[in-house]
């Protein structure tokens, strides 16, 4: 683990490659349009139901979407050669979706507050502490398993079966949304112990 700030910095300019964050404004240019859509539009179409705890919890969570396939990439860029890489390109993984939910929650806040310059309501901090860090333990959760999902199959299985979590955990929003500030302290319980069953599985594929 010596060379792990090594590794990071290898890994993380990979992922500024595959992301198209490397070269050109193509990447830029669409990393732009998500937060423009989920930070800008979104929140000016909502008004000030976008501080509605269980939309601010939502928000906290998406890294996920981020996380999960950039792992997946990574791992099908090429095999790791020891658990240090495994760690390095999960952990790299969910900084980019936790960067990509900060981003994103800014520049909605700033449309919500600057759109109602006299809006006497602040944000459910403490909530957004909370959903954040389960929106982290669930990424680090979701990059552990497309990193497996990768090694043990392929890389086409892996984006496969997060397209089939994504779509569950869509449903489940839209089914029991109310739920989600309160249930942040269990799922990030039961995320935790979905990446450390991760980790002993890519541990056993990994010399």
């Amino acid at each position: 683990m010596t060379h792990f700030p090594n590794h990071l910095k290898r890994e993380g300019a990979g992922l500024r490659s595959r992301v198209g964050l490397g070269s050109g404004l193509r990447g830029l240019l669409i990393h732009i349009l998500v937060v423009g859509t989920f930070g800008v539009f979104l929140p000016w179409l909502r008004g000030i139901d976008f501080l509605d705890p269980v939309m601010i919890a939502a928000y906290a969570c998406l890294g996920i979407l981020f996380a999960a396939p950039a792992a997946a990439q990574a791992f099908a860029a090429g095999r790791p050669a020891s658990m240090t890489d495994v760690l390095a390109r999960i952990a790299v993984a969910v900084v980019y979706g936790e960067v990509m939910v900060i981003a994103i929650l800014m520049a909605a806040f700033a449309t919500v507050y600057l759109t109602h310059p006299y809006l006497p309501i602040a944000p459910d901090l403490p909530g957004l502490a909370k959903a954040n860090g389960f929106g982290v333990a669930a990424s680090v959760a979701m990059a552990g398993v497309a990193g497996w999902i990768a090694l043990r199959f392929s890389a086409v299985a892996a984006r496969s079966m997060m397209r089939v979590i994504f779509l569950a955990l869509l449903l489940l929003f839209f089914f029991y949304s109310r739920w989600l500030p309160d249930a942040t302290g269990v799922g990030s319980a039961a995320a935790l112990m979905v990446a450390a069953a991760a980790l002993i599985g890519l541990r056993r594929l990994v010399p």
